[in-house]
């Protein structure tokens, strides 16, 4: 088989884009499920696959790959339940989406003679995601290596890659996402939040630095962070920062996060060879 056939389980936001891009790609989806019953019907209408409901009845209704996309705090509930239906597992991979927890929660299915697997996408799903936000992005794979190049080939599928990590790796990984995305997503807010205060309207303030964020997510995507970075810190500008620190005197939380941060960004340039010793040492002295 060139392509192999999957069942996905669980149809939020990551489930129902992940069947979509399947099926536009050419994968046989087999069977789709979901908690509410109805969602599985209309999805599977659609898309027009011949299996749907609220939970598989049997084996004989799975395809070799199972993605179990439900939250994190269900999946083991659904583990148990795959477990219990009846019918041989051992032809079958079972995967889950989860970015924080590794494949051993899994393991019950192991036990039974089926493969498992972590496949988490490095991308963000919402409802209004689209299967293009699968391409060319990083799915971590980790788990039993037999499962490997049937979830290569998915990603592959997908315009993906898939890069091998450790239980340890994959957490870490999570962490880093988090922070890379998530976090930006606050970081942006704050921003706003603090130029809002000098009058200036919130949206107009948004659509301003969005550019510039987009240019510096170009440029990093092009050359190292530290070749990418510009700005005050880096050209060693100390009194410019010294103002910075002044507007931002009577909001300790931002004040806080811009320290934190402009320490973090002196030791990269400093590091890199971008700013001479005596600076970075006035600098860091300044944002402690």
């Amino acid at each position: 088989m060139e392509k192999p056939d999957v069942t996905i389980i669980g149809l939020g936001a990551l489930g129902t884009t992940l069947v979509r891009a399947l099926v536009e790609k050419g994968v046989e989806v087999k069977s789709v499920y979901n908690r509410t019953s109805k969602t599985a019907y209309s999805v599977a209408r659609k898309l027009n696959i011949d299996i749907a409901g609220g939970f598989p009845s049997g084996i004989n209704e799975l395809g070799e790959i199972v993605f179990i996309t439900v939250s994190d705090g269900a999946i083991s509930e659904i583990t148990a339940r795959l477990k219990k239906l009846s019918g041989n597992v051992e032809d079958h991979t079972f995967v889950h989406c989860s970015g924080s927890e590794s494949a051993e929660l899994l393991s019950p299915l192991r036990k039974e003679g089926g493969a498992v697997a972590s496949f988490h996408p490095l991308q963000t799903f919402t409802s209004s995601s689209t299967t293009d936000d699968f391409s060319d992005i990083f799915f971590s794979l980790q788990g039993d290596e037999k499962s490997f190049g049937l979830l290569r080939k998915i990603a592959k599928s997908l315009g993906a890659k898939a890069m091998e990590v450790t239980a340890s790796q994959k957490s870490h990984l999570h962490v880093a996402g988090v922070m890379a995305s998530n976090y930006l997503h606050a970081l942006l807010q704050s921003s706003v939040s603090l130029a809002e205060i000098s009058g200036l309207p919130a949206e107009d303030i948004k659509r301003a630095l969005l550019p510039l964020v987009q240019t510096s997510l170009n440029n990093a995507k092009q050359s190292s962070f530290e070749a990418a970075l510009s700005g005050p810190i880096k050209r060693g500008d100390i009194t410019t920062v010294k103002k910075h620190l002044d507007i931002l005197k009577d909001n300790p939380e931002l004040l806080e996060v811009y320290k934190t941060l402009g320490n973090r960004t002196v030791d990269m340039v400093r590091d890199a060879g971008h700013l001479g010793q005596d600076t970075a040492i006035n600098l860091s002295n300044l944002l402690k």
